[in-house]
């Protein structure tokens, strides 16, 4: 199949983890036919079959741990938090707004965009134009 880019927003928490967890939950529910097929009921299920490891499934469901460290130490499976001076480089200032986020998006096809590992991912605040957080937006790279 290759390798395809993912990305989704999803209401502010200040848990990432939290925020990642709910996505998936959310993601697997409205994918849940394709999955029911291979006998699947459960993203936990889905999870413990080693099943996406075999088939990746492209998307959010793939990623299961947040981690915060130096940009390229993320492992297949981590979502990086992308945070300080790495966010104006990517998004040209310290709190983007969705519209910022997601044109610096479009633009990651061209490969200098993290993460450069399938398999990972990654995550940022997203913000209001009057500079709260009101978003999380995750993002990343699966290929088989």
């Amino acid at each position: 199949m290759g390798a395809s880019r993912w990305s989704y927003f999803t209401p502010f928490r200040e848990s990432e983890q939290q925020a990642l967890n709910a996505l998936r939950e959310a993601v697997f529910a409205q994918d849940a036919e394709y999955y029911r097929e291979e006998g699947v009921e459960t993203l936990a299920a889905l999870t413990a079959s080693g099943w996406l490891a075999e088939e990746p499934a492209h998307s959010v469901l793939d990623v299961e741990r947040v981690v915060r460290c130096d940009e390229g130490l993320e492992e297949p499976g981590d979502v990086r938090v992308v945070e300080a001076a790495e966010v104006v480089e990517l998004f040209g200032t310290a709190r983007p707004v969705r519209e910022v986020v997601e044109q610096a998006l479009k633009r990651s096809g061209d490969g200098w965009f993290p993460p450069s590992d399938r398999g990972s991912g990654c995550c940022t605040v997203v913000h209001s134009a009057e500079g709260h957080p009101t978003e999380l937006c995750f993002w990343g790279f699966t290929g088989d």
